[in-house]
């Protein structure tokens, strides 16, 4: 009897033994699979129908390929001017409560309230290309635009002088979208930079075409028209630079009107290969969706971020093609 008694305690003993190890290994399990969490980001873009804001969509992609654990959602209005949806799209972002939302919009003050409801919920906002008046965004990534659009200026000049076309006469600027942060810092980078260099050409009032390469066609042919001392068109985004090298092809008249555009869709690559625009300032939209997908990671793993970051741009000519 005595022998069965010490028999049934290291029985015990054994299964509690077991038990224990057992419950510890459960433990140690769970911890590989919060390794295995994967962080969402909700990369939004202004506008599906924009190749320049498409590239930004694959610096997303091409982040997410690169890095495991990140998945990177690609959201957007068709039309950048579509502002109101837009705002619907990020409103529903955050409702899904992703990890961190990397966003480029036109609604400017009209975001304000979307962000601070994300910050609230812990959801760390980041802008690309346009800033929104927010001491809530945690950083923002873009184009020194003031920078882009004195470079569009120089470039102007130089065309002008290569051309032997005098320094005095009218420039007229074609422009996206009205009150946009982008769109005013290039105008006026461009505008003050022409000042200091060419001070006896005039600049006339900006056209607005509301992100519409068809009423950037007729803007330009409204400048031909009107002035005769015309001498230079600067089309200040992508949308703008389409329009005006559609109406500069028909005129013929490349040459004697200085056409200078920023971004580089296919239609204004293609104009800058036939003379019709003679410079392009070329951002680097892939890195503002990388840049921007990485540096939610970076606020993951606790790292403090400048609030400007400058992701660069060129001025490109056709030999440089």
């Amino acid at each position: 009897m005595k022998n069965k008694k010490r028999f049934l305690a290291l029985l015990l003993v054994a299964v509690l033994g077991l038990v224990a190890f057992t419950g510890c290994s459960s433990t140690g399990a769970a911890e590989p699979a919060a390794e295995d969490d994967v962080i969402e980001i909700a990369l939004i873009i202004k506008a599906t129908d924009s190749p320049f804001w498409q590239k930004v969509a694959d610096g997303g992609r091409d982040y997410a390929e690169e890095h495991e654990g990140v998945n990177v959602t690609i959201y957007g209005p068709a039309s950048e001017s579509d502002v109101e949806k837009a705002l619907s799209i990020l409103d529903d972002v955050i409702n899904s409560q992703p990890d961190g939302i990397v966003m480029g919009t036109d609604a400017a003050e009209g975001a304000i309230p979307a962000i601070e409801r994300a910050t609230e919920m812990g959801i760390p906002v980041i802008t690309i290309d346009t800033e929104v008046p927010s001491d809530q965004i945690v950083t923002h990534l873009a184009t020194d635009n003031v920078a882009g659009g004195a470079m569009a200026a120089d470039a102007m000049i130089e065309h002008m002088n290569a051309n032997g076309i005098e320094l005095k006469g009218k420039v007229g600027i074609v422009a996206g979208v009205a009150g946009v942060d982008t769109i005013i810092k290039r105008d006026n980078g461009f505008i003050d930079r022409m000042a200091e260099i060419a001070p006896e050409i005039e600049i006339l009032e900006p056209r607005y075409i509301e992100g519409d390469p068809a009423k950037g066609m007729i803007a330009t042919e409204d400048f031909i028209t009107t002035y005769d001392d015309l001498i230079g068109i600067y089309g200040d985004c992508c949308f703008s630079g389409t329009g005006v090298a559609s109406a500069m092809e028909q005129s013929g008249r490349q040459d004697e009107i200085i056409v200078i555009a920023f971004d580089d869709d296919p239609s204004e690559v293609e104009a800058l290969k036939n003379g019709v625009i003679k410079a392009l300032i070329i951002q680097d939209q892939h890195n503002m969706g990388y840049a921007g997908c990485e540096s939610i990671m970076k606020l993951q793993a606790g790292e403090e971020l400048p609030k400007f970051v400058d992701t660069g741009v060129q001025v490109t000519n056709k030999e440089d093609l």
